[in-house]
């Protein structure tokens, strides 16, 4: 009989992927998605350490789940993403009504992870970087998403040690996804019906692997017939490099504004039916 699990994603759009390639993952040991969290035989929160008090909106969020379970069986509960990369164990001392902790580099053991637990009933952390192992684990199970509009992740984590920022912590070095696993990936979604592909790294334009940069991937993608815009997100200005500015003279395909400056414009010059009628005018009816 199939367990079902249910995951509250917080945050940036990569964990709204990671997220559903956690869907696809844990079906191999007959895991099934389910919209009602009460029905839950996994809870797993996918955390945001961006946002302010981070950690404490986790505890609160075990606070309302504990609630929820009070009077039916407690489900399996999961605190994974960057807030579990990290408190790591100290999750597991301050909450006990937490079983797993998992980092967002070690997705791929989730299933191993999950049926440890449920033979010896024992907590455990995984919070190593291993983003290679992930995504070459992750490269052989498909992703099921069959949205319009899908994301991509290509890149992830940050050397750049800004003062106010975490990700270098909490998702690690830079790491660039192989360029061949990424348009297997993209062919696969177009397949499911994907006419807009984002791409998304913690600094999406310092994507190089083996001398392709994102500028030759956005390029590459823009062959595939059923692709009608690709964007991407979140870039650094340090990243912003000749060969992908010169992406924008050629490609038909490429979304002409960045995320951020679209959306603070648009809400700071137009009234809700300007707007609306705004985004038909420039991304048509999807």
């Amino acid at each position: 009989m199939s367990q079902k699990i249910f995951i509250k994603t917080f945050g940036c759009q990569m964990n709204e992927y990671d997220s559903n390639r956690i869907y696809d993952t844990v079906k191999k040991i007959g895991f099934v998605k389910t919209e009602k969290y009460e029905d839950a035989n996994c809870y797993l929160l996918n955390t945001c350490h961006i946002r302010d008090k981070a950690k404490e909106k986790v505890y609160h969020e075990i606070g309302r789940v504990k609630k929820i379970f009070r009077s039916k069986s407690k489900p399996l509960v999961i605190v994974a993403g960057c807030v579990a990369q990290a408190e790591h164990e100290e999750m597991l001392k301050r909450e006990p009504y937490i079983d797993l902790v998992l980092g967002p580099q070690a997705y791929h053991k989730i299933n191993d992870t999950i049926l440890n637990y449920q033979t010896k009933n024992k907590k455990h952390e995984e919070t190593e970087f291993d983003a290679i192992t992930k995504f070459e684990y992750l490269s052989k199970i498909k992703n099921q998403t069959s949205k319009i509009s899908s994301f991509l992740t290509i890149q992830e984590g940050c050397d750049k040690f800004c003062h106010f920022c975490v990700v270098p912590y909490t998702r690690g070095p830079e790491y660039s996804r192989p360029f061949n696993q990424i348009l297997d990936e993209a062919k696969h979604l177009v397949d499911n019906g994907s006419k807009e592909i984002i791409l998304l790294g913690q600094n999406v334009n310092a994507y190089n692997f083996e001398n392709f940069r994102l500028s030759n991937l956005i390029l590459e993608l823009e062959k595939l017939s059923g692709i009608e815009r690709i964007r991407y997100t979140t870039s650094h200005p340090k990243d912003m490099t000749d060969d992908l500015i010169d992406v924008y003279k050629s490609s038909k395909k490429i979304d002409a504004f960045s995320t951020f400056a679209r959306s603070k414009w648009i809400r700071q010059n137009f009234k809700f039916n300007e707007q609306k009628a705004y985004n038909k005018n420039l991304f048509g009816n999807f």
